[in-house]
């Protein structure tokens, strides 16, 4: 059964893909798919897989520079949004979102997630992978129905 490793490793391998796409073609498309992604991951980590995280002494640092790299990534995200193609700073502000995004990644993956292994068990892993999965689809139907995102 997949573990909740397994899936934000997958979806963080494919940020990196849409974010390549992103910066090689420049288009506001190829940046809303990266938002599309990006949006319910975040917010995923955040209400699932980070508060069973801080409750350990050793990983609340690591989970406190989480969030603040996700704060960072929200506002570049919030700040290309606003732009237009064409405008100077567009690719600039994209490369700085991968920048920011890749380094984040690594970060979780190479010592949040070795870090969690040690503290939750392969069922609580488990565990916390269908309430991730349950969390997105809830989130992206309210997206869908225009309903309010909690």
């Amino acid at each position: 059964m997949e573990t909740i490793y397994d899936i934000l490793k997958e979806e963080h391998e494919q940020m990196s893909a849409l974010l390549l796409q992103a910066l090689q073609d420049g288009s506001r498309v190829s940046f809303f798919k990266v938002k599309l992604k990006a949006d319910p991951h975040m917010m995923g980590e955040e209400r699932i897989f980070y508060p069973v995280l801080e409750k350990v002494e050793e990983l609340r640092e690591l989970i406190s520079q989480a969030h603040k790299e996700h704060n960072e990534a929200k506002t570049l995200i919030f700040k290309i949004e606003g732009m237009e193609e064409r405008d100077e700073e567009w690719t600039p502000k994209l490369r700085e979102l991968k920048q920011s995004v890749d380094h984040h990644i690594e970060e979780e993956e190479s010592k949040v997630f070795e870090k969690a292994r040690n503290i939750l068990s392969q069922k609580e892993a488990e565990d916390m992978a269908q309430q991730y999965i349950e969390f997105k689809r809830s989130y992206m139907n309210r997206i869908e129905t225009g309903g309010p995102i909690v």
